[in-house]
């Protein structure tokens, strides 16, 4: 049964890899190693709290993060890689925490 889920899970995780590449960079978003600045200065929930948040109700890891302004309304968008192999894309809204 490894010999199966072992490539379906090498391929999900580049997936999501890819995909994470490509959040940065979608107008308005910013690297998570910039984001520090703009959550600060916005009051937005700090991004260890979103991480739990979100690996809590998903039961996986996130493997990807972006801090997006959508015409000044901050979100984050993580990739999360599921327990069995699945990929999810997450948007939380950055003031409340709601999915």
């Amino acid at each position: 049964m490894w010999r199966l889920l072992k490539p379906i899970t090498i391929i999900c995780f580049a997936a999501a890899v890819f995909m994470a590449a490509g959040q940065a960079a979608e107008p308005g978003c910013v690297e998570w190693s910039k984001a520090g600045p703009i959550i600060a200065q916005n009051s937005l929930l700090p991004a260890n709290v979103i991480y739990q948040m979100v690996q809590k109700r998903t039961g996986g890891k996130v493997v990807s993060q972006a801090l997006c302004n959508a015409g000044g309304h901050f979100v984050y968008k993580l990739v999360v890689l599921g327990p069995t192999g699945e990929v999810t894309n997450v948007t939380v809204d950055a003031r409340t925490g709601q999915f």
